[in-house]
């Protein structure tokens, strides 16, 4: 799976959010509070949702993306004689 410059800071933003919400969460569960395992799921649940979920803001990149993949072929699928 190709990941654009776009996604890849998306997902940067994403893990310091949830790494976060980890570290804090298990240190609250370690320290005897219950509570800490909410944070711990909402953070593995934030990286999941941000990964699989589609947004509208993602619409217009998805449309052009199977416009483009349509119209134009791979560069790393197409045999060229140059590769021999």
């Amino acid at each position: 799976m190709k990941v654009g410059i776009l996604e890849s800071i998306t997902l940067v933003g994403t893990l310091a959010v949830a790494i976060s919400m980890v570290y804090a969460g298990g240190g609250l569960y370690l320290d005897g509070n219950p509570i800490g395992l909410v944070f711990v799921v909402l953070g593995v649940l934030l990286v999941v949702a941000e990964r699989v979920l589609v947004t509208p803001q993602d619409l217009p990149t998805l449309v052009v993306e199977k416009a483009v993949g349509g119209v134009l072929p791979d560069p790393e699928e197409s045999d060229s004689p140059d590769n021999e």
